[in-house]
């Protein structure tokens, strides 16, 4: 099965630009309850996802003052979540949610459209062991 089905769109969902400050991220992070977030820059192009280990790593690392002055875009991502295009199938999913908690889609210029979440791919997987074709 095609994955828009499963799309939860850009404006559904939380993602950070390249270019705002590290202190506003960390806020927006703690306000949503999420544990890594898209990055996009300002024509809309995927540009990573930055999780709280990242954000743990350079508090470690880092002096206040330096970090003050960072963006997201500066910041150390560990992790590479990998994307998928927008006319992958749920099947090509599985490997992919059990590193990631959700899966960032792009369009074929690279424009980031929204994700799939672990929980939807796992549902789906859930449903079809129940009902098979």
């Amino acid at each position: 099965m095609n994955i828009s089905f499963f799309l939860k769109p850009k404006v559904e969902v939380s993602y950070l630009f390249d270019d705002c400050p590290v202190r506003q991220a960390l806020d927006d992070m703690m306000e949503s309850g999420f544990t890594a977030i898209p990055v996009v820059d300002h024509k809309g192009h995927y540009v990573g996802t930055i999780g709280e280990g990242d954000f743990l790593r350079l508090l470690l690392r880092s002096k206040p003052e330096k970090i003050e002055a960072m963006t997201v875009g500066q910041v150390e991502r560990r992790v590479r979540h990998r994307t998928v295009s927008i006319d992958a199938n749920m099947e090509d999913m599985v490997d992919l949610v059990t590193e990631q908690n959700f899966v960032p889609v792009a369009d074929g210029r690279g424009m980031f459209i929204g994700i799939i979440t672990r929980h939807d791919v796992i549902k789906y997987l859930r449903d079809r062991c129940k009902n098979p074709a």
